[in-house]
């Protein structure tokens, strides 16, 4: 049994060792069928002569394992001697390493916990939310109605459980200052699906959702906490909403918060009207599927249901269906691109700092040539020097993933503190486990990337043919020809690479820098934002009369009072606040006079309700006509003002003054009709990327939504006044919540605040790789020097002067740089249009952005060849021939 212990000691691996093992056997059967034995019985024999084989095959394995663990432990304490030896490479691939590893982490860690992660709540990933859709409004989404709520409820056998809720604002008053809530009411079963306890107390019970009941609430934890101090007795305790009481029943658990944002629970509470009302649009809806069930079969059961609610509602417009997503597609669904983006490029940083790494150990490795030599002479085997190659370059990786990780900590730190309010699920976002595994399973997938080629090159080599050479002798030599062609590939990669990188980056600079500097047609110097929330109106007609009336005073005294404030120049206000993304679109305009509408064409405009001298406020031109005035009030003839994009649209002229259009009916049906008296400029009150459309403005005294945006226009900087005005508010009305005090100079930085964070990230990325490119670039042309010292000697003695020696050089480094910028650029042009969805006003293969991104790889890439070029064309002809 000697050969076989002999076969494992060589390293065979199983499947040769098996057959050579059969091989044995099938000899001895046929010893045994010469003697004379049945081909049974010589099988038999066989086998049990063989059969304490199995013992001997058990015991070299283990002995291989002692070996290989030993092995092991060998490479790695002459691979950290090594890296000791040479602190000065072991400290730069390390911060190379981290650099990459540790913004590839940062990434991760934010899109694992964004887009990955399941939402915490009970079986999350079968929790969809469902949405309306309707011809009327075509470009959004829309919520349930309380009839569509129930037919589902009882009808879409694919859901386990369904809940509907409704986003509120209430004023809290009381010993502090006033405070706006963000509510939501929430139908019976809305915490039973989401699996949510309380924390003190209890939940909601079928009791609280009958009508006319106590009113009750239910805290979040963080409220609870940031604004009672986490009071065990708050139990019971009484709360004044909008000046009405509500009774605190419980906190919820900690951490839970839906949707994102929410700070307590009411019980939903429908009017009777709105209960039967099929186009009251405004609750939003969660199920949860059956075990076993998904999406797609529930789309044809609420298809259904649309059908039938169509057929039976002759009032529901044409295109009247219903959509079901995960919930948490619908709640990532804006940054996922975007995050992809920073994750893909995040990548392509630690693949530049593996090519760089790859480069650096190739040159180190031909300095070590002798050394390897000299150890595949005294019996070390291919593999060994392989494995040695492969731990050495691990082990570099695993120190650059430990600063890595010390990078990506802060990173991810530094991510929630800078990114914008509103960030999907941005308290989720923490330094976890995750980080760890990940960085962990980075550096190992980078340490075989970049020690790869090394490695095999190391393992490969001629031992007779490099005990021959000397250090410098051999240039142009076939080994030194592939190896530099290889170095620069890798040099051509990695600025392809950071080329593509830099590009995305200036694409997206160049995004926020046209929508920082926008025409957003009105002045934003020197003006002051504050929010006025009021409780909202009554469905009773009578009061909700009465509401609004007391709210118009109320106003009017407080622009009156400010006016006086010492600095402020105009004041104005409107029923809601510009640049906040969203809008009130009206649909179905009756618009006199105007074109023909195209068959089957909807009119559609936004509508905003604004106070005298909103367009004097804001510094927008009146082209046509005049402003609101304070005689346009309750009982005077009702107008409106359009914008220019309107008058064009639907006359084709801006010469509208007198045209009427009709936004509402009377009790039997017939068209209100509001006169045009005035077209001012287009502005982008919307969204500064967003293009003006139609638009029109009511007098606030005449229609108002029950919530108040003051604009303030002051003679010097704003910002001091805010202060003076929040007081001057409080001493007329200690009861009214002030909100988003902000000048629209920062109202418009925060609202490109996504795509500013995003623009910097890629900056940075773009930053580190290219830097770690031209490191490449020029860690090659110095090595290419260092080999051609002899060559260069010669070159020199034959008569080649000093210019021309730099020039060849820098020829060589440019030729590098220029192929890698030509294929990076041909790879720019098909992976920007990734990003072209988060462009504005920037077409993704923007000439200029090609062009001076190339001028700028170049120009520093110069630079950087330039002191290996000033080296060799310092060489001394003399000391060169004699180089050895």
């Amino acid at each position: 049994m000697h050969w076989l212990r002999r076969l494992f000691e060589k390293g065979e691996s199983e499947r040769q060792l098996d057959a050579e093992l059969q091989f044995h056997l099938e000899r001895q059967i046929a010893d045994y069928i010469a003697t004379g034995m049945t081909p049974e019985e010589a099988r038999r024999r066989a086998k049990l002569a063989f059969g304490g084989l199995e013992p001997i095959k058990e015991d070299c394995r283990e002995a291989r394992r002692g070996n290989f663990i030993e092995t092991l432990a060998q490479d790695i304490r002459f691979a950290s001697r090594l890296l000791r030896k040479n602190p000065g490479f072991t400290i730069a691939a390390t911060v190379t390493l981290a650099l990459g590893i540790g913004a590839n982490t940062a990434i991760f860690s934010i899109v694992n916990a964004t887009i990955l992660r399941p939402l915490p709540y009970k079986d999350s990933s079968r929790i969809v939310s469902i949405s309306t859709h309707t011809a009327m409004f075509p470009t959004f989404s829309l919520g349930l109605t309380w009839p569509a709520f129930q037919q589902i409820l009882s009808q879409a056998a694919s859901l386990e459980q369904t809940a509907v809720y409704a986003d509120a604002e209430k004023t809290l008053t009381g010993k502090d200052e006033p405070a706006v809530l963000e509510l939501v009411s929430v139908s019976d079963g809305f915490f039973e699906e989401l699996g949510v306890s309380a924390e003190l107390g209890r939940l909601f019970t079928d009791q609280d959702q009958k009508r006319g009941q106590t009113h009750v609430i239910v805290l979040s934890d963080a409220l609870w906490r940031t604004r009672f101090g986490a009071d065990p007795s708050i139990i019971g305790r009484t709360l004044i909403l909008d000046k009405e009481p509500y009774n605190v029943v419980g906190v919820a658990s900690k951490g839970f918060v839906f949707p994102e944002s929410c700070e307590a629970w009411l019980p939903l509470s429908l009017t009777p009207e709105d209960e039967v009302n099929q186009t009251y649009f405004m609750l939003q809806s969660i199920g949860k599927l059956r075990r076993g069930e998904n999406v797609g079969q529930l789309k044809p059961q609420l298809s259904t249901i649309a059908e039938r609610l169509t057929k039976d509602n002759p009032e529901l417009s044409a295109g009247y269906s219903f959509s079901a997503q995960p919930l948490l597609e619908g709640r990532v669904q804006n940054i996922r691109s975007a995050y992809i983006v920073l994750l893909g490029a995040a990548t392509v940083v630690l693949l530049i700092a593996c090519a760089n790494l790859a480069s650096l150990l190739l040159a180190r490795g031909s300095g070590r040539r002798r050394e390897m030599a000299v150890r595949a002479t005294l019996g070390a085997s291919r593999g060994r020097l392989f494995s040695q190659g492969l731990v050495e370059s691990c082990l570099l990786a695993l120190l650059g993933g430990g600063l890595g990780v010390v990078l990506a900590t802060g990173g991810v730190q530094l991510f929630r503190v800078v990114a914008p309010a509103g960030t999907p699920r941005l308290e989720e976002i923490s330094v976890d486990s995750t980080l760890l595994w990940f960085s962990l399973l980075s550096s190992l997938v980078a340490g075989i990337l970049f020690g790869l080629a090394p490695a095999r090159r190391a393992s490969r080599m001629d031992p007779n043919a490099s005990l021959k050479e000397g250090s410098g002798a051999s240039f142009g030599g076939p080994r030194s020809a592939r190896q530099s062609t290889f170095g620069n590939a890798l040099v051509v990669l990695e600025v392809a690479l950071a080329f593509i990188l830099l590009i995305g980056s200036a694409l997206m600079t160049r995004t926020v820098s046209r929508l920082l500097h926008q025409d957003t047609g009105f002045r934003i110097d020197h003006l002051l934002t504050l929010g006025l929330p009021q409780p909202r109106l009554s469905q009773d007609n009578a009061e909700s009369e009465r509401q609004f009336h007391d709210g118009v005073v109320r106003l009017q005294q407080i622009i009156d009072r400010v006016q006086h404030v010492p600095g402020v120049d105009t004041v104005t206000a409107a029923g809601q606040g510009v640049l906040e993304g969203h809008s009130m679109m009206h649909s179905g305009l009756d618009v006199e006079g105007a074109i023909p509408p195209k068959p089957g064409e909807e009119r559609h405009a936004i509508t905003r309700s604004v106070y005298p001298l909103y367009f004097r406020t804001l510094g927008m031109p009146v082209l046509r006509g005049r402003e609101f005035t304070d005689r346009d009030a309750e009982k005077a003839p009702a107008v409106v003002i359009v914008n220019e994009t309107m008058a064009r649209t639907y006359w084709g002229t801006v010469e509208v003054l007198g045209k009427r259009i009709s936004i509402s009916e009377d009790e039997k049906k017939k068209p209100i009709w509001n006169e045009v008296v005035g077209v001012v400029a287009d502005a982008r009150e919307v969204r500064i990327g967003r293009e003006p459309g139609p638009e029109y403005y009511l007098p606030l005294l005449q229609s108002g939504t029950g919530t108040y945006e003051l604009f303030v226009r002051t003679a010097n900087d704003p910002q001091p006044l805010a202060g003076a005005i929040t007081h001057t508010l409080w001493a007329l009305y200690p009861d009214q919540p002030i909100t988003r005090v902000m000048t629209m100079t920062r109202i418009i930085s925060e609202s490109v605040g996504d795509q500013r964070l995003r623009s910097v990230l890629l900056l940075v990325f773009a930053g580190i790789g290219f830097a770690l490119a031209l490191v490449g670039a020029y860690g090659v042309i110095s090595y290419s020097v260092g080999r051609r010292v002899q060559e260069i000697g010669i070159r020199m003695a034959l008569g080649a002067r000093p210019a021309e020696v730099m020039q060849m050089v820098l020829r060589q480094g440019l030729l590098l740089v220029a192929t890698g910028i030509a294929v990076g650029a041909a790879g720019a042009f098909a992976l920007t249009r990734v990003i072209a969805s988060q462009l504005y006003s920037v077409r993704p293969t923007d000439p200029p952005t090609f062009l001076g991104a190339a001028a700028l790889v170049l120009l520093v890439a110069c630079a950087a060849c330039f002191i290996p070029a000033r080296r060799a064309a310092r060489v001394d002809p003399l000391i060169a021939l004699r180089y050895e």
